[in-house]
């Protein structure tokens, strides 16, 4: 900081580190950062942290072109000797325009909390901005995190700050943040959270931490997912304050999606094959626990990582809220020249050889789908194993483009089934789900 289920829905990729590193397009993303090797096979998204010292006028558009897929915003603060507690100005600004822009946002009070009780008070203070501006526990994919650290630890007001007090005062702060529906964090360096934090050993694991160290690794033994690793980015197109264009330079963070796939009850369903627009899109989902339908912005949040640019490297991040918790990925499409699905008319399909496969045929309101497929069947292979229930329909495997494919193809999740009639026309489309592809849930109720 500084400066004052079972997944109905497909798919994972494998994302290398030569890939997650060449994604971005903004300055500061070396290749010599060493990831701890229990992130190894996570999902690593970029993001920014902002305040006052950035403009108001920033263009956060350009920002989520370049790479940049969460921001973490300054709220409030307090102030170093007095205690004085304040809003940051520009939050607002940023806030709106992230959001606006398709970023994933969170934000952050500056804390100079001496111990519980200025703890709480923070946290009151802070929430109390984001009632004050509509910004409820719905409209944050990341937490309300205590930024703690000293400005001038020979002359701050923590200077005789013990561990026990530090400790007590993060808890109180992130305990009342809790109380009013928001998720929690804290953020410090590494040596704070190892000489004042006890490595956030004596924080619940539902408190996320938030570690900043300015080295090739981290030291510490603190259990955190995001790593601010840089305070000297550039990124287009955020500036040094509102009256200029010059490229400020930023906190850069890396956030570690853990992909390791959960036994969730709740299940989600859509189509993830999306046109590409030159923007940020999502797919649309229908999220269900049994039988009943959840609804967005009460029971999730949805929002959305490298899902601007054509290819598979998208995901949409689904986050539990209200009376659910923990989240899912589902990983997304992307294409110019997009194939849209075709919602069976009638009921066409018989069956299909469960016993031997180990997939079915099912439908909702919005699509009929095929799953799971198991990895490497060619289409043949696939359409051999499914009958239909009218003689005057047949079947053929098709790509993301509307191609026909040949019979020794292997089946990929970009791929469906066409259903045609006696004239070879397509009528309808079974979207395809395979084994090795599916999306991450760990979405539960509370």
């Amino acid at each position: 900081m500084k400066k004052a289920i079972s997944i109905t829905i497909l798919l994972i990729m494998v994302i290398s580190a030569a890939a997650l590193t060449a994604a971005a397009t903004f300055e500061d993303r070396s290749d010599d950062r060493v990831h701890d090797e229990r992130f190894f096979d996570s999902l690593v998204v970029d993001g920014v942290d902002v305040s006052i010292y950035q403009g108001g006028n920033s263009d956060w558009n350009a920002a989520k072109a370049s790479g940049i897929d969460f921001a973490i915003m300054r709220v409030t603060l307090t102030r170093n000797v007095s205690g004085t507690m304040e809003t940051d100005s520009v939050f607002e600004e940023h806030y709106n325009n992230a959001k606006d822009a398709g970023i994933m946002c969170g934000v952050y009070a500056f804390s100079q909390a001496k111990d519980a009780e200025e703890g709480a008070k923070e946290a009151e203070f802070a929430v109390a901005r984001l009632q004050e501006l509509g910004i409820g526990p719905e409209d944050l994919m990341l937490p309300v995190y205590m930024d703690y650290e000293f400005l001038n630890k020979g002359a701050s007001r923590l200077s005789d700050l013990t561990s026990e007090n530090a400790i007590a005062a993060a808890q109180a702060f992130c305990e009342t943040v809790q109380s009013y529906g928001y998720d929690a964090g804290i953020y410090a360096n590494s040596s704070f959270f190892t000489e004042y934090l006890n490595e956030g050993r004596d924080f619940s694991d539902d408190i996320d931490l938030w570690i900043a160290q300015y080295s090739s690794s981290i030291s510490s033994e603190c259990r955190y997912s995001k790593w601010q690793y840089s305070s000297s980015a550039k990124v287009p197109d955020i500036y040094v304050n509102s009256e200029s264009d010059v490229l400020d330079d930023v906190d850069i963070n890396y956030w570690y999606i853990d992909r390791e796939i959960g036994d969730s009850p709740i299940s989600i369903s859509g189509n993830t094959n999306l046109e590409y627009t030159g923007g940020p899109v999502l797919p649309e989902l229908a999220v269900h626990d049994g039988e009943e339908l959840l609804e967005e912005g009460t029971d999730y949040i949805v929002g959305g990582i490298r899902n601007i640019d054509a290819g598979d490297g998208a995901y949409a991040y689904i986050k539990g809220i209200g009376e659910y918790e923990g989240y899912a990925l589902v990983p997304v499409n992307i294409e110019d020249d997009q194939f849209d699905s075709i919602n069976l008319p009638s009921k066409v399909i018989k069956g299909t050889n469960y016993e031997k496969t180990g997939y079915r045929i099912y439908s909702d309101s919005d699509r009929t789908c095929i799953g799971t497929v198991p990895e490497g069947l060619t289409s043949k292979e696939l359409l051999d194993d499914i009958e239909l229930s009218n003689e005057d329909y047949h079947m053929g495997m098709i790509n993301s483009h509307g191609e026909r494919m040949d019979d020794d193809s292997i089946v990929d999740f970009n791929d469906m089934i066409g259903i045609y009639n006696e004239d070879d026309t397509l009528i309808g489309t079974i979207d395809i789900e395979t084994e090795t592809e599916k999306g991450i849930n760990n979405i539960r109720h509370k």
